[in-house]
This record gives C-alpha cells, structure tokens and sequence, in this order.
C-alpha cells in the first residue's frame, strides 16, 4: 500500500498556541479521497504548520485569509486556492493561507487574534461556512477550544480528546488509513447499528431537516460573541458569505443565520462579500458544477477563482 498515495498521518494538534490545532510545523503529509484516491496530493507544512508555501514572518502588509477547510482546500493543488489566487490578484503583499478543517468562527477570530499579535497583520478575510454559527456550540465537533454552552451561552474551553496509543500507532499504517479514512469502515457504529436497529424501526420517523438548532436569540448572541472577539484593527475585515447552495439542499435556518452574520458583521463596519449571487450567476452560463466532484462538495478550483476575484474587488474599493 506505501506504492500508492494513501493519506498519512497528520498529527493535527496544538504546536503553536494552546487554542489553535495546526499540523506540525514543517511536516509532510499525503491526502486523497475516496476508494480510488482521487485527487492525490502531498503536502508540505509551513514553519507555523499551516498548508502554505509561504513560511509566516512579521509583515504588516501581509493578508490572511481564515476558515475552515474551504481555506486549507488540501485536495487542489496550492495555486488553485483562494489565497494564492487572491495574492496573484492583489499585488499588495504576500497572503497568509491560515484553513484549518473542522473548525468555526471562535476559531477564525482566535487565529485573527494570533496573526495580528504574531505577524502584525491588519488585513482578514474570513470565510464563513454554512454551518459555522451553530458550530460555535459546544459538542458540535467543529471547535478547536473555544466553545459556547449549548444552555447558557458562557464561553468555555473545550479541548479534543487526543488519540491513544493504538490509534497514533494506526496513523502510520498505510492499509490501516486506507480502510478506515478510504473505506471508512466504522466496526464500532456497525455494531452501535446492529444493537439499535430493532429500537430505531419501532420510532417514528423524525424529520430532521426542518428543526432549527439555534433559534434567531441565540444565534444573534452567538454572532455577536464571535465579532466582539475579532481583533482590533486598521482595516476592516472581509467577511466571505459561503452559502454552498450546489452542495445540497440548504436548510432555511441556515440561511437565517447566515444573513445575520452579513447584517451584523456591516452593522460593525466589516465588508461582507455573499457568494451564493456570484455562483449563481456563473452556474447560469455554464453546465458544470462548483464543486470538486459528486464525492466532495468543496470548492473546486473555479469556485476559488470567483471567490478570490470577488474578495479582490471588495478589497479595492
């Protein structure tokens, strides 16, 4: 299996501040999707192990552009990204690719935060995720520390569990990622399914799409939470609507929370840059799809084009 591009560890974790989970600086990875590992890429972290080419420095002219793994977006060669897009737009200073996946807006403002203090940075461009202002929630899955409470909205400080033994040791088996990262082979939630089987035909059928997890008060707290906690800077930040309307069905809460987030985050004096219009309007005049493919919703390298041109425009006004 080592013959093919089978992912390889990762050893995401906490190496440059106790709230930001990176990979290790300078570490070289391999990604891939899928059975037939499409899209096969090896990576290079930078000094601060992030998937960049540039290694960060103190550079006040310096854009970074914040998010989750739309920003990393470890499936498309590096030139295809919205950061090194942006950067050939710009022509200001070098962009700071700061992606980290499975991660939300506490996160985002925290790097913010980071960059600013680190590396003087006074320009953000901060891409939001659809589901980005109910994952601040606390049992969510997408924090890497900072998370609220699900009943009283307190701040608190939620940390992964790290892996065991067994699973660090599995990291580096190539026929161990294949089945369970490529496959995904799951023996524990086969068996949980085996158990539950018989008690889950005899419930009703719910429906879970139409439920709204964070209703309109708390959401509106939550957003505030997260623009309050932006640094304080010279420029205005971007904020990048992403309503990713070609990977599904979006549910109307969603969307509610999302345009809260533009309102508020212009009510504070940030630009906002709302993607749904612009894709629509290119999915008019062309057959093909924005995603990577029908197995991956991401961003494919189009979609960062217009996201990058978009985010360019809005910086040059």
């Amino acid at each position: 299996m080592q013959l093919l591009p089978v992912p390889s560890a990762t050893m995401a974790g906490y190496y440059i501040d106790p709230a930001i989970e990176t990979y290790p600086p300078n570490h070289r990875f391999t990604v891939a999707t899928g059975w037939d590992l499409k899209n096969a890429r090896h990576h290079e972290t930078n000094n601060f192990g992030f998937v960049d080419a540039h290694d960060f420095a103190p550079n006040p002219a310096a854009i970074a552009v914040i998010g989750d793994s739309y920003v990393e977006a470890n499936m498309l060669a590096e030139e295809l990204r919205i950061g090194p897009q942006l950067e050939a737009l710009v022509n200001d200073g070098p962009v700071y690719s700061m992606g980290v996946p499975g991660t939300s807006l506490l996160d985002y403002a925290h790097r913010a935060r980071f960059a600013h203090e680190q590396w003087g940075v006074q320009q953000f461009v901060i891409v939001v995720e659809t589901g980005d202002v109910r994952q601040m929630l606390c049992g969510s899955g997408n924090h890497a520390r900072d998370c609220v409470d699900t009943d009283t909205l307190e701040l608190r400080q939620v940390t992964p569990p790290q892996p065991g033994l067994l699973k660090r040791v599995m990291r580096h088996s190539a026929l161990a990622q294949y089945l369970f990262s490529q496959l995904r082979i799951q023996p524990g939630k086969w068996l949980k399914e085996l158990v539950s089987h018989q008690a889950r035909k005899a419930k009703p059928a719910s429906d879970k799409t139409s439920a709204d997890p964070v209703d309109a008060t708390k959401a509106s707290q939550l957003i505030d939470r997260f623009i309050a906690s932006m640094p304080s800077i010279s420029r205005p930040p971007v904020i990048v609507i992403n309503v990713s309307h070609f990977s599904g069905n979006i549910q109307a809460w969603n969307q509610v929370h999302m345009d809260m987030l533009a309102d508020k985050a212009r009510a504070a004096g940030m630009h906002v840059v709302p993607l749904a219009p612009i894709f629509a309007r290119w999915e008019t005049s062309s057959p093909l799809s924005l995603a990577v493919g029908p197995y991956d919703k991401h961003w494919n390298a189009t979609a960062h084009r217009l996201a990058a041109e978009a985010v360019a425009d809005r910086l040059g006004n």
